[in-house]
């Protein structure tokens, strides 16, 4: 689902791509081949154990999940995280949730959605992801950003509408709009 994100793309110059080779880790040997491997520049350094430098290609692609949920490459990189850490939606999914628990809504966003495309039937994502969704919109309405929060609002109610189809529950929520809301604008 395309809609604000509360970050820019700046963190693209902080990443390199490196040239794909079979992991030589335990259980890795059905991993996927990959066009290349993403890695944040910051995370390489000489001497860097295998186990060292796939450990910082999985957090990046997890960073890369959470930041860019519509990327062509995503489903490439949930196939090959899922191999390398079954327990990663999970330990993503709790960790995105503390986040929101916090306040720390574009981190809890990020998280919730890499966990989301690592697990896409785990309806909990959804509903906290939804959550999160709206608190932001709620931040950014005092904020006086309705677009924005317009916008998130309606991605709120699609993270609903979509835990509720997996869990078998209806959710009553306000009707969609495709973008500016303009009971949401106050003139001042």
């Amino acid at each position: 689902m395309t809609g604000y994100l509360p970050w820019d793309k700046t963190w693209h110059s902080q990443i390199t791509y490196l040239p794909w080779v079979q992991p030589e880790l335990p259980g890795m040997e059905q991993s996927p081949v990959l066009p290349a491997y993403p890695i944040f520049i910051s995370s390489l350094k000489s001497g860097m154990s295998s186990q060292e430098f796939f450990a910082a290609v999985a957090s990046t692609m997890v960073f890369l999940l959470g930041h860019e949920p519509e990327s062509p490459l995503n489903p490439q990189y949930c196939a090959w995280l899922n191999v390398y850490n079954e327990e990663l939606a999970s330990q993503l999914f709790y960790e995105g949730t503390e986040m929101a628990a916090q306040y720390n809504l574009p981190q809890a966003i990020w998280m919730l959605q890499a966990s989301l495309l690592l697990a896409p039937a785990a309806h909990e994502s959804h509903f906290n992801l939804a959550l999160a969704f709206n608190q932001l919109a709620t931040q950014l309405q005092r904020e006086e950003k309705y677009r924005e929060a317009g916008d998130c609002y309606n991605q709120a109610q699609q993270y609903f509408n979509n835990a509720s189809q997996l869990e078998g529950v209806e959710f009553i929520g306000g009707k969609k709009n495709d973008g500016y809301d303009s009971s949401l604008h106050r003139e001042w």
